[in-house]
């Protein structure tokens, strides 16, 4: 191989080696920038995703407490109706009670004492004394109507006891509707608070959903042009390993003062002559594995 060419060859390849080297420095930079970019993309959709987890629990919990707290409210709607409909009931036979007792009102208010002591007189009278029969029937039916007019008045006064216990229960019904009734608006008070809370979370997991998936899609996009870049190494290299071996074979055949093409044709015999197990002097191994 003529000097001039030579040299001319080897300076091309040196050119091309140093233009390689800092293409390679140039995409190792890219790279690493797009390494560092995807691992704080990374970390901030870890952080987000954390967050999504947090309210995606809450709102597990919300919703759970609202199905609890409707079934709460559908139970005391039960209750208010079941209370409501006893107390009509009653309510009913309350004024019908009165009616009976406005009545009688008067009868109860007779003294049963005075009676039974005015019965046992008449009839002591009617036991101890000798009374013409005129006498003596005007005291059994007197006895009669006393007896009549006793039983009357434990009828009027059991029906004011009965009216009594009558509006207590009336009185505790109301109560007891009013209160369930109060619960009911507190529940349905709880109800639209946990609504308004769920109303409040939502849109933030809605958001979270979509900034996760537009991270995600960033992350793949730099993962792919890493990965391309990575490729690209590989090529260059490869033509840089394949370059710098092509400068050795230069260097080599100027050491020899042969050919390159001769130094090839001189390796691949030292090559056979390897695999048949052959050994291989100095000057054989520099010229198979180069000088320098």
């Amino acid at each position: 191989m003529p000097e001039a060419v030579s040299e001319v060859s080897e300076n091309a390849l040196l050119k091309h080696a140093d233009e390689l080297r800092e293409r390679i420095m140039e995409i190792k930079q890219q790279r690493r920038e797009l390494i560092e970019e995807v691992k704080k993309l990374r970390e901030e959709r870890r952080r987000l995703a954390d967050e999504r987890r947090r309210i995606a629990a809450q709102l597990r919990e919300l919703r759970a407490k609202k199905r609890e707290l409707h079934d709460t409210l559908a139970k005391l709607r039960e209750e208010r109706d079941s209370v409501r409909e006893e107390l009509n009931r009653k309510v009913e036979q309350l004024k019908e009670l009165r009616k009976i007792a406005k009545q009688e009102g008067d009868l109860a208010k007779i003294s049963l004492k005075k009676l039974k002591r005015k019965l046992e007189e008449l009839e002591w009278r009617q036991m101890t004394s000798v009374l013409p029969p005129e006498e003596e029937n005007r005291i059994i039916e007197r006895i009669a109507r006393l007896e009549e007019l006793i039983e009357k008045v434990k009828k009027a006064r059991e029906q004011v006891l009965s009216l009594m216990e009558l509006e207590a229960e009336v009185k505790a019904l109301r109560l007891k509707l009013k209160e369930t009734i109060e619960r009911m608006n507190e529940v349905r008070s709880e109800i639209g608070s946990v609504k308004q809370r769920i109303a409040e979370l939502s849109p933030r997991y809605d958001e979270l959903n979509k900034k996760i998936e537009e991270l995600s899609s960033m992350i793949d996009e730099k993962s792919g042009i890493i990965d391309d870049l990575s490729k690209q190494l590989d090529e260059y290299y490869q033509e840089y390993k394949e370059t710098m071996m092509k400068l050795r074979e230069i260097k080599l055949a100027k050491q020899r003062g042969i050919r390159v093409e001769e130094l090839e044709k001189k390796r691949e015999e030292i090559k056979r002559k390897m695999e048949r197990g052959e050994p291989l002097t100095l000057e054989e191994l520099k010229i198979l594995y180069g000088e320098f």
